[in-house]
């Protein structure tokens, strides 16, 4: 419970900094450019997150073996609606993927287990995306801020390489396997999540290198989709950036939610980061601003029918084991 509170308290933080950030860059203006943007600029965005998605699926399906491409596609758009609408508490997403994955035809064992090496591959993938992202950010700065920038840099893609290196750890599986079966717990499948034996489902993963490959470059791709999607977005708000303008801001913004992983759908953490790194690239404070929110609602838009369609899976699950099969006349 005191962690939970912790979390609140976080995700609130969060969103009085973006109120925050909002009041300073002046909320008419902010408020405008999202007018700006209207509903066509959202879809054009949400459409490509739709693609990125279906690349991450495809990431997925390489790992989770002979499970279909459109369950993965239908566990992963879960996966990202819990994580972007519920992720209060960590890792939710997830354990909601692979749940979600396991009604779709995947043994619970191997849902865990693919979704564990697919979320390391994914960050392995993101610290590589930030690492090229940096590239014209160094153009642009100063040469004695060169340093300074890189140094946040490093201490921000630590813990993303950290995820991929703890993955392969027994002590490390055994953790996330009591992690999984507690959030099972909290949210009423705890019988799924019993004897998931994550340790030997995720090494026997490890040890397809081809399928690893593919998972990896995979995500590669959905991140560089992420950057096209800021791209349309500034597109869309009359704020052109360059290609390399859009990868450096949206790299580092993903890369500073992935440094505070411990606040809720990385509150305040993507606004402010916008902000900063924007200044950089010229970018006004309330253009920045509203590029976030464009992403923001962009969450919201594909988040809700995502919970929707997981709760529906859930209920046609308890429905089926409840139904008293009917004799024949």
């Amino acid at each position: 419970m005191l962690a939970t509170t912790r979390l609140a308290l976080g995700g609130v933080l969060g969103i009085a900094v973006i109120a925050v950030l909002a009041a300073h860059a002046g909320l008419a203006t902010v408020y405008g450019a999202l007018h700006h943007v209207g509903w066509v600029g959202l879809a054009w965005v949400c459409m490509l997150q739709l693609g990125a998605m279906a690349l991450c699926a495809a990431a997925w399906k390489s790992l989770a073996g002979d499970i279909g491409f459109l369950a993965c596609l239908m566990a992963r758009f879960i996966r990202n609606g819990v994580s972007n609408l519920a992720g209060i508490i960590p890792v939710i997403g997830e354990v909601a993927g692979a749940r979600a994955l396991s009604l779709l035809g995947a043994t619970a064992g191997v849902a865990a287990a693919s979704t564990v090496v697919d979320a390391a591959l994914e960050a392995l993938s993101q610290a590589l995306y930030t690492m090229i992202g940096v590239i014209p950010l160094v153009l642009v700065v100063h040469a004695d801020e060169l340093a300074r920038w890189l140094g946040v840099i490093v201490v921000a893609s630590a813990p993303i390489f950290a995820v991929f290196l703890v993955v392969r750890r027994r002590g490390a599986l055994m953790a996330a396997e009591r992690v999984i079966a507690r959030i099972a717990r909290m949210l009423g499948f705890a019988d799924a999540a019993a004897n998931l034996d994550l340790r030997r489902n995720v090494l026997d993963i490890f040890q397809r290198r081809r399928r690893l490959w593919l998972a990896f470059l995979l995500h590669l791709i959905g991140w560089f989709m992420g950057a096209l999607q800021l791209w349309a977005a500034a597109q869309a708000l009359d704020r052109p950036l360059s290609p390399g303008e859009a990868l450096a801001l949206q790299s580092m913004a993903y890369a500073a939610r992935g440094a505070f992983f411990f606040v809720p759908a990385g509150f305040g953490v993507q606004e402010g980061t916008y902000v900063l790194v924007g200044v950089v690239l010229g970018v006004d404070a309330a253009s920045a601003l509203a590029l976030s929110l464009i992403l923001r609602g962009r969450d919201i838009l594909l988040g809700l029918p995502a919970i929707m369609l997981w709760y529906t899976a859930e209920g046609r699950r308890q429905w089926q084991l409840v139904r008293v099969p009917t004799r024949k006349s």
